[in-house]
């Protein structure tokens, strides 16, 4: 009867109200399926002097969009053998004169941390800073099956965005190809 149910009401917050009536009526509980992670990882082979460029995307749970629309996601990517990460948005997120963006990070039911990020020129995402990269991967994404950032947008206030991070392994492996030099810091093995 569950997955039904879920296939039958596309609307994330839909099937929210629905497992919320199921509990508190029938006292049985009816909850969305959680989505699994999807890492796209690209793949950009060296060329000349240029070396690879390894790009891995999630997009957020509940983005949904046309195609010609840029996706709400998670990117991680080594591009010149420098990693970084960085969050897309389709809005403005709210950041101070020194263009950090106030963040809430949680993977799972783990404790949340507030950090800042560097947001982008557009002010429609934000760059993971390079200390606070290595905490991402090693404690969040490789540990966790989602991962909420929370951060303030001029349209919308507060927003959480849910990203699925689980299943990271060929994304690492391809990345620390890429970025040899973070072997031993951020895509080091994980303990």
């Amino acid at each position: 009867m569950r997955s039904a149910l879920v296939r039958l009401m596309p609307d994330r917050h839909l099937r929210c109200l629905i497992a919320a009536v199921g509990t508190l009526v029938f006292g049985i509980a009816v909850l969305p399926s959680v989505a699994a992670a999807q890492w796209r990882v690209r793949v950009e082979p060296a060329v000349g002097a240029r070396p690879a460029t390894v790009t891995a995307v999630t997009r957020e749970v509940a983005d949904s969009i046309p195609a010609d629309e840029t996706p709400v996601s998670l990117v991680v990517r080594c591009a010149g053998r420098q990693l970084e990460a960085f969050m897309t948005t389709r809005d403005q997120l709210d950041s101070d004169t020194n263009g950090d963006v106030r963040v809430r990070v949680q993977a799972d039911s783990l404790r949340p941390r507030d950090v800042r990020w560097l947001a982008t020129k557009a002010n429609t995402g934000a760059f993971v800073p390079t200390p606070e990269l290595r905490d991402l991967i090693q404690r969040s994404i490789l540990h966790a099956n989602a991962l909420r950032v929370t951060a303030s947008t001029l349209t919308h206030g507060r927003v959480t965005f849910t990203f699925p991070v689980a299943a990271f392994g060929p994304a690492l492996d391809a990345l620390r190809d890429a970025c040899p030099n973070e072997r031993g810091g951020a895509l080091a093995e994980v303990r």
